[in-house]
């Protein structure tokens, strides 16, 4: 079994779609913690509405009033009474075998911490991706829409606590911290599609010199990259973790 932990706040629009995908799944060896983040929209409701249409599986509904995704995750990874356990995002659409894939996965490597899937409009990852994680096996080359961990793994590490990393990119620091218990495994077909508002997060994300910086160095380099070099950077330009949730916001309170 695997529980699969989904945060959202005012996900109206996307919410209802993710969940009808994971409804779709061929393998139903699953769990959901569905953690709201102080929506104010139908989000609730939606979700509530999703799982009935899944007798099947066991649905946790929480709601974390600290705003920011890393207390809601929080919240959820904390409430997981299973082996493993994967991180999702309510604006992504998953293939009906994506827990079959990521169960086997798991099964095939009894050593690994975690199993990544990838971002990708087609049934596998670009060759240019593949590239990168062939020669960085060890580095993040997914988010936090597509992460799965043995759950054992990650609260080892103290899973996501703003006490440690309280900025964006929470998905590329866990994930070398949890690299402490064993190697994560990639597949070129391991995947899923999120939606097209993140085409442009330049201005809550890293720069291009800080991504080259973190494609370059080891493993062995990455806690003097986050939490001395980066760290130091998002703090001066004010990217706290909930920076995403605030553009988020503005977004939706734009005129079209």
């Amino acid at each position: 079994m695997i529980t699969f932990v989904i945060p959202y706040f005012n996900e109206q629009d996307y919410l209802g779609e993710t969940l009808a995908s994971l409804a779709a799944q061929g393998d139903r060896r699953f769990d959901l913690i569905l953690v709201d983040n102080k929506s104010t929209d139908r989000s609730a409701e939606i979700a509530r509405e999703a799982a009935a249409a899944m007798p099947d599986i066991q649905v946790q509904f929480l709601s974390e009033d600290r705003a920011g995704k890393l207390f809601a995750l929080r919240s959820g990874i904390a409430a997981v009474g299973t082996e493993l356990l994967g991180t999702m995002d309510a604006d992504t659409i998953y293939p009906p075998d994506y827990v079959g894939k990521t169960l086997a996965l798991f099964a095939a490597s009894p050593k690994c911490s975690g199993v990544m899937a990838f971002n990708a409009l087609g049934e596998t990852v670009s060759v240019s991706k593949w590239l990168q994680v062939r020669v960085r096996p060890d580095h993040c080359h997914t988010g936090g829409y597509a992460q799965n961990f043995r759950t054992a793994a990650i609260k080892a590490v103290g899973q996501y606590d703003p006490a440690i990393w309280p900025y964006v990119l929470e998905d590329h620091e866990i994930l070398h911290r949890v690299l402490e218990h064993g190697p994560v495994i990639y597949a070129k077909d391991h995947v899923c599609r999120t939606s097209d508002r993140r085409d442009d997060r330049t201005d809550v994300s890293w720069t291009l010199s800080e991504r080259i910086l973190y494609k370059l160095l080891p493993q062995s380099r990455m806690k003097w990259f986050f939490h001395q070099f980066l760290a130091r950077r998002f703090e001066a330009r004010g990217l706290s973790n909930i920076r995403l949730r605030e553009q988020q916001w503005q977004s939706d309170q734009s005129p079209e």
